[in-house]
């Protein structure tokens, strides 16, 4: 039987799971337009569910490997930021699962009773219900990137002064979550903007799942 060393199955579950998120968001159409547009975009896409669950599944493996990335802390002086890191990384991904499963769930669901429906009562209502439930999620998302960049900061945090991977990581790390902070901040949940909140944070966790993969990180420097 194989046997993998722990900071290897980290590693992988961060690089695997942030790769999954990038893909996904990549293939995610860009919805726009009124409730009715965007049911009708969603009918149309034929990789809807695969796309959503990718994300949801992605959320689990990068959250798996920042945990490991706490490990490597421990003992550190970074150890409480990379503690405080993924504690609201938990948050962050729970909140943007909130988003996800609703769109796979009732946002699929509704897309198809509208197009079956169209025109007709049943389309109206599959709209209406769109149109109320569709701004919930968006301000979950909303909550998911502000979060996701306070999670990103502490990591980059906890890399610069735990001194067990290179310091530009952390640099990087600390850039993006304030930049993610900041688009969440600054805009509100219905801009493109606030999803653009989430892309240096995962681009983050896909270099470092990279590094970790590379080799065993050095031994603290005191």
């Amino acid at each position: 039987m194989l046997r993998l060393p722990s900071p290897v199955i980290y590693a992988l579950a961060l690089l695997i799971g942030s790769l999954l998120v990038v893909a996904a968001a990549v293939a995610h159409p860009d919805l726009r337009g009124d409730g009715a547009a965007q049911l009708t975009l969603i009918a149309q896409c034929a990789a809807w569910r695969a796309i959503h669950w990718a994300l949801l599944f992605g959320f689990a493996l990068a959250l798996t490997g920042l945990v490991g990335l706490v490990g490597m802390h421990v003992g550190t002086p970074g150890e409480s930021a990379a503690r405080a890191g993924v504690l609201v990384g938990i948050f962050a991904y729970a909140v943007w699962a909130v988003l996800v499963a609703f769109m796979v769930g009732a946002g699929g669901t509704l897309a198809l009773s509208y197009v079956a429906a169209e025109p007709g009562l049943a389309a109206t209502h599959a709209v209406f219900l769109y149109d109320m439930l569709h701004p919930f999620a968006l301000a979950a998302q909303r909550t998911a990137a502000f979060a996701l960049g306070i999670s990103t900061f502490l990591f980059g945090w906890a890399v610069i002064n735990g001194k067990v991977l290179p310091r530009r990581l952390g640099a990087a790390a600390v850039a993006s979550g304030l930049v993610a902070i900041g688009l969440a901040l600054a805009f509100p949940e219905s801009a493109k903007a606030d999803e653009a909140a989430f892309v240096l944070p995962v681009l983050w966790q896909v270099v470092t799942g990279a590094v970790l993969l590379r080799g065993q990180p050095a031994a603290p420097r005191v």
